[in-house]
């Protein structure tokens, strides 16, 4: 079908009805049009988070937009979970694995605070109150997975009375 470019006035044979130029305007047309996109585009800096590049105004991606305290549902980085354990929001620990890579359970920080090394693979924590929510030190033992048995246990905590009982002497 015989058309008139809308640009310079020639007649060309399209095969579309809503055709508009012909070949030679339309890629004058389609190189302004990249121009006014990649303007509009334009990457002016980094998201502060992951580093991607991102455009003018902003200061983080949008994959990472809400994380952290930007997100409307943020606490502070603690979060209480079903199973009663507490974790805390800490993205650069090694062991970070709940909630996409940045959450550690409290009582595993705790006890690598108290004892001044990281969890050995396969260790446990085990609480000796049996409160999952209760991580203070002293309520803290490390065991290693063949260790967090019955009889393990009753002589950790036959040891947790013993030194009680040592203190209330006088």
């Amino acid at each position: 079908m015989e058309i008139k470019c809308q640009l310079c006035g020639k007649g060309f044979e399209a095969k579309r009805k809503d055709a508009k130029y012909c070949s030679e305007c339309y890629k004058v047309k389609k190189k302004e049009w990249e121009r006014k996109t990649e303007s509009r585009r334009r990457y002016v800096g980094n998201c502060e988070v992951c580093g991607t590049a991102i455009s003018r105004g902003s200061k983080r991606c949008e994959k990472c937009r809400f994380l952290g305290d930007h997100n409307p549902a943020w606490n502070g980085g603690v979060h209480k979970a079903v199973n009663g354990y507490v974790y805390i929001y800490a993205p650069d620990h090694p062991k970070a694995n709940m909630y996409h890579g940045r959450y550690v359970a409290e009582h595993r920080l705790v006890w690598e605070k108290a004892n001044n090394q990281i969890l050995p693979d396969g260790w446990l924590i085990h609480h000796i109150n049996g409160i999952r929510d209760d991580n203070r030190p002293e309520n803290l033992v490390a065991l290693q997975p063949t260790g967090h048995s019955g009889k393990t246990l009753q002589g950790i905590l036959q040891a947790r009375i013993r030194d009680l009982e040592s203190q209330l002497t006088i």
